[in-house]
């Protein structure tokens, strides 16, 4: 008999604790998804096109800590087979996680790109 009380008086803290992890959880990763790591930055805008092999053009969304919305900007990729590997086409809403290249702050590259939507 005296196992049921023992068994309910831990099961209250304990739900407590699995929830507070998962909310703990849920806003780190909101929090990674806008800033991946340091160094890095989390672009969402539309793909417009290429500029050349190494180069992709995209109307782009605020990017919290670092610019303002653009209409078109250029980012940079450090080789064409990724860029390749991506399969854009003008129009798609894409994700894309970039860092500033060493020594040129207005150079952005592109080191991951997601197709989202």
């Amino acid at each position: 008999m005296s196992a049921a009380p023992r068994t309910t008086r831990w099961a209250a803290p304990l739900l407590f604790g699995v929830l507070l992890a998962g909310f703990a959880a849920g806003i780190w990763g909101s929090y990674r998804q806008i800033f991946p790591a340091k160094g890095l930055h989390r672009v969402t805008g539309v793909f417009q096109g290429r500029a050349g092999d190494t180069v992709i053009l995209v109307r782009h969304d605020a990017v919290t800590g670092l610019m303002d919305e653009m209409t078109s900007m250029a980012f940079f990729s450090d080789s064409r087979d990724f860029l390749d590997a991506a399969d854009l086409h003008p129009g798609d809403r894409i994700r894309l996680t970039v860092r500033e290249a060493p020594g040129e702050r207005d150079k952005l590259v592109v080191v991951d790109i997601v197709k989202i939507r």
